[in-house]
């Protein structure tokens, strides 16, 4: 018998991983917190410690820290829960540069300086300052004799007279923040020029350094952000938003391509204690036919957008029937809007129906309770969306699919040579990076199968793929895709173009039954 070749040619084989896998749809918070540098587009929170490491940076005193506390602590019907947060400052209005410090030396060893000295840098003006610490009782009062220091400079105008220094608890460290805001101002600082040099000391030899920055919109920062994170989706605030801010942002969303937002990366999620507004604002955007964005009525101030951001994040698209219905999640902690039961209210019209109803017509969603007796369970909803997409399910779903297209084909572009631009075999090859995507979809549930279509949709895929038999492969297999023919600027741009139509699953959310009683 001959040898055989694996003498020769011996082959160890290693698994190979994608390049990028595909996350869940985390939310991204806003947050006008001045503890956030410039040198920070965003931070992201995830894991086991991710709320630990939260608190750490901020604190568990704010709004912030509620809302991640309610997002993180959301657990679905199949046990998913949210994996990630995403953070970003949305600067309201001009910050001002500052200086971070960290941990500085004990006040006792502080109280030894009697010209702690270091050199304060401010949009190019230099100041050394010195401050007698000898008499401090503690961190804050160092933090006072430093600012007195630096006001003393009046030479170099508001940024320095005008400068400010706290100690805090959160951040661990003294914080220098300059007296003038914009993108222009910038601050540095390093050793002594004279004096004792207490730089380490105070803290700030590894100090984080923020340079100023410009006020921006709401529209600014989700635009900002956006093209700074696309792995975040949900973005939504605890700040008070005015409702010409909400309009803003939502028609920075709208981009319409066949009755859809170009930007399904990402979603908007408002969150507003009062009723008359809440209708007011979604009276408007829907005379706009704005969609793509989520308006939670939440008078009992319980931050609902952090429960609608966690449902979104929960949703698991990787697994069998991973999709699910807004509607019907559960909402522990919340506490239902559905208590109308005062006589009066009733005979007055005042019922939990007809606020639901009030509300549901408006597509806002709110935490509903659903009683049968003594029995309850709440719940949010009712999952409705203003515009072409009309539960928020198929948004979110939509998004899910775009992000796993997008993946699965830039996965194909980094571990493979090429990607032949001409010829059947080229079309086939995109076929097979589609095609699964298309499957998956079709397994947890976002894209039906064996559906019907309207004689709309119908003449509507006609004319998209000029295919007498698409509208029957959309019916019968969920989806139907064509790989356009190359066009000269196709060529020009090394560029393909797929066409996708699919059939959305959607869900449930009421059954009609209607007796027909015979013999009576």
């Amino acid at each position: 018998m001959s040898l055989p070749f694996s003498k020769f040619v011996p082959i160890a084989a290693t698994v190979q991983s994608a390049a990028f896998t595909v996350e869940k749809k985390h939310m991204l918070l806003a947050m006008d917190n001045a503890l956030i540098g410039t040198g920070t587009p965003y931070k992201e929170y995830a894991g086991a410690t991710a709320l630990t490491n939260f608190a750490a940076d901020f604190g568990t005193t704010t709004a912030d820290y509620t809302v991640a506390q309610k997002y993180f602590g959301f657990l679905s019907k199949t046990g998913s829960a949210p994996e990630k947060l995403v953070v970003a400052r949305w600067y309201k209005t001009a910050a001002a540069p500052f200086v971070k410090g960290t941990k500085p030396a004990t006040v006792a060893a502080l109280k030894e300086l009697t010209d702690a000295s270091f050199l304060l840098t401010i949009s190019g003006a230099e100041y050394n300052v010195q401050a007698d610490l000898s008499t401090i009782a503690s961190y804050s009062d160092a933090a006072q004799r430093l600012q007195a220091a630096i006001n003393n400079n009046t030479d170099n105008g508001a940024a320095f007279t005008g400068a400010t220094v706290e100690y805090s608890t959160i951040a661990g460290g003294f914080i220098i923040t300059a007296g003038a805001a914009g993108a222009g101002e910038t601050i540095a600082i390093a050793a002594a020029t004279a004096g004792t040099d207490a730089l380490a000391q105070l803290g700030f030899a590894d100090a984080e350094l923020s340079a100023g920055a410009n006020a921006e919109s709401f529209a600014e920062f989700c635009d900002r952000i956006y093209n700074a994170n696309t792995a975040g989706f949900s973005i939504t605030t605890t700040a008070a938003l005015t409702a010409e801010e909400i309009q803003d942002a939502v028609a920075w969303l709208q981009g319409s391509v066949g009755g859809q937002t170009i930007y399904t990366a990402c979603r908007l999620v408002f969150n507003i204690n009062d009723k008359t507004t809440a209708k007011a604002i979604q009276s408007t955007l829907k005379e706009l036919s704005y969609t793509g964005y989520v308006v939670c009525y939440d008078p009992n101030a319980q931050w609902v957008n952090a429960l609608d951001c966690a449902i979104a994040a929960s949703t698991d698209y990787q697994v069998a029937n991973g999709a699910l219905n807004f509607n019907f999640q559960p909402a522990v902690g919340y506490t239902a809007i559905t208590k109308l039961g005062d006589v009066v209210n009733y005979q007055q019209g005042q019922t939990n129906l007809s606020l639901a109803a009030e509300l549901d017509d408006l597509c806002i969603s709110y935490v509903y309770s659903v009683g049968f007796g003594t029995q309850e369970q709440v719940l949010y909803g009712m999952g409705l969306m203003q515009g072409s997409f009309r539960t928020e399910d198929i948004q979110v779903n939509e998004a899910a699919l775009q992000a796993q297209l997008q993946t699965e084909i830039m996965n194909g572009f980094v571990s493979l040579n090429k990607l032949k631009l001409q010829g059947q075999d080229a079309k086939g090859f995109i076929g097979t990076l589609i095609t699964p995507v298309l499957e998956l979809f079709k397994t947890n549930g976002s894209i039906a199968m064996d559906g019907k279509l309207s004689n709309t949709d119908r003449n509507s895929i006609f004319q998209a793929t000029g295919n007498d038999a698409a509208a029957d492969a959309v019916e019968q297999n969920g989806y139907y895709f064509q790989v356009q023919d190359l066009t000269t600027e196709d060529i020009a741009l090394r560029r393909v173009r797929v066409l996708i139509c699919y059939l959305s699953a959607g869900v449930v959310n009421q059954i009609r039954i209607v007796d027909n009683i015979y013999g009576a």
